[in-house]
């Protein structure tokens, strides 16, 4: 299996699933995202989302005009996102209560939900 496809699959399987349950869920959801925007939580989802980003960005760093793309572009934007954790916490906190109040909880999700179907679809093919 090419490492693109598998990828896809994981990444788009993940994204796909957790962006279904917190669709059906959101109540629950809400809350606990609410919850865990706390400097211990920031720290640790920083250092686990450093580690998978670094994954990604050194195995598949391929910038490529195709679908395979999505998958370097998540492995940038989840590096880069782990080390804000990590450097700068509190704004991440605020940046994240502002982006929920003003983009909403249900478009963000929805967002993810079609890029993991999108990833997916392109991993069993």
């Amino acid at each position: 299996m090419c490492l693109s496809i598998f990828l896809s699959l994981v990444i788009g399987f993940y994204l796909f699933f957790m962006s279904l349950a917190m669709l059906v869920h959101q109540t629950r959801f809400k809350k606990i995202i609410g919850e865990l925007l706390t400097q211990p939580f920031i720290t640790l989802s920083g250092i686990l989302g450093t580690i998978a980003g670094l994954f990604i960005v050194v195995s598949h760093n391929k910038w490529v005009a195709d679908w395979t793309v999505w998958i370097t572009l998540i492995g940038w934007v989840t590096l880069i996102h782990g080390l804000a954790r990590l450097f700068f916490p509190e704004h991440v906190a605020k940046f994240f209560k502002d982006l929920q109040a003003q983009v909403g909880y249900t478009v963000m999700t929805w967002f993810w939900l079609l890029l993991g179907a999108y990833l997916v679809w392109h991993g069993m093919q």
